[in-house]
């Protein structure tokens, strides 16, 4: 099945359509039930640090291409037309463009790492989420409720949900009352409905990137399989440009390429999960010394804490070799 701007995608539900015009709530100057009713309760609830909870958020911005020419040809139509994009701006008004003709209004895209049998994530790409829902979902550690990540781990089979089954599954969990408020909060954000997958990495073992397409539809019943079959299409092929044609600016030329011999090293440490006191003794270390280089690989990698900065260095070694595979076909 190939999705392309150039075609019509499949015609909108009918609770979207008005005089043959699709329209989003994006497009009707907000959302009714999100931003009217989650920004209000949030602002009385979140610390000013604007911390996501450990978790590294980048945008479209902070994307750039792989310097490596492209072999277009065997590539999807979409996938073609995302590296054809002259700039940032217009590549996200194309995935705007075809989300919204889904009958979609948010794509959520993120790694996780499998910890446990538990997903775990590290980083998100805001640009196309729920602009006031993401961190706030991040920050609360919303994900160790939210039932449709229990089969990421084991399963890349799309899950196609709405509210009701969210709630229905959250409520057999242990720890109600955080239950409650996860499904209170996940109610007043304007999402109804969604599909829901997950893509093994093929250079991380523990790693899976997480692909979510969201709506305010109140049920799931509008995601006929021609809807699903398309959203499929769009997801895979988003995930196919980032996974392969991009990497983050800060990791521009070779990931980490400017950093010192020592810097590596305790970036693999710290991988590993080694301590501060376990890395200073790995590598002949005073305690200060290891702090010093900590601080400055917080501001090389433009994150707040450990946990960031842990994400941003596994980041950094899966970019790595990717960058390295490229300069070989090159």
């Amino acid at each position: 099945m190939e999705l392309t701007a150039r075609e019509e995608p499949h015609g909108p539900p009918p609770w979207r359509r008005d005089s043959g015009v699709l329209r989003s709530p994006l497009h009707d100057g907000g959302m009714s039930g999100a931003s009217d009713t989650l920004e209000p309760y949030l602002a009385r609830r979140q610390p000013a640090s604007g911390d996501a909870g450990g978790v590294l958020l980048y945008s479209e911005s902070d994307l750039l291409l792989h310097d490596a020419p492209q072999r277009t040809g065997s590539l999807p139509g979409l996938v073609n037309e995302l590296l054809a994009q002259p700039s940032s701006a217009d590549r996200v008004r194309l995935v705007r463009r075809l989300l919204h003709g889904l009958g979609f209004e948010w794509l959520a895209y993120g790694t996780a790492g499998i910890q446990r049998g538990r997903a775990i994530p590290r980083s998100f790409l805001t640009t196309y989420g729920h602009p006031v829902w993401t961190e706030h979902y991040f920050r609360e550690r919303y994900y160790e409720m939210d039932p449709r990540h229990y089969d990421a781990p084991s399963s890349s089979l799309p899950l196609v949900w709405d509210l009701d089954d969210i709630a229905a599954s959250a409520r057999t969990q242990p720890g109600s009352s955080r239950a409650r408020r996860f499904l209170n909060d996940f109610g007043d954000s304007g999402i109804r409905s969604g599909v829901f997958f997950s893509v093994a990495s093929p250079d991380m073992p523990h790693e899976r990137t997480v692909i979510s397409l969201m709506s305010s539809a109140p049920q799931r019943g509008w995601i006929v399989d021609s809807v699903l079959g398309q959203a499929l299409t769009l997801g895979l092929s988003v995930h196919e440009f980032l996974s392969r044609h991009v990497h983050r600016s800060v990791f521009a030329s070779g990931p980490r390429a400017e950093l010192s011999a020592l810097q590596r090293d305790i970036l693999e440490c710290l991988i590993g999960g080694q301590s501060d006191k376990q890395i200073a003794h790995r590598l002949s270390l005073s305690s200060h010394t290891v702090d010093y280089h900590l601080r400055q690989l917080r501001r090389r990698f433009s994150v707040r804490n450990r946990v960031q900065l842990v994400n941003a260095a596994i980041e950094a070694a899966a970019a790595d070799r990717i960058h390295q595979r490229m300069q070989v076909r090159a």
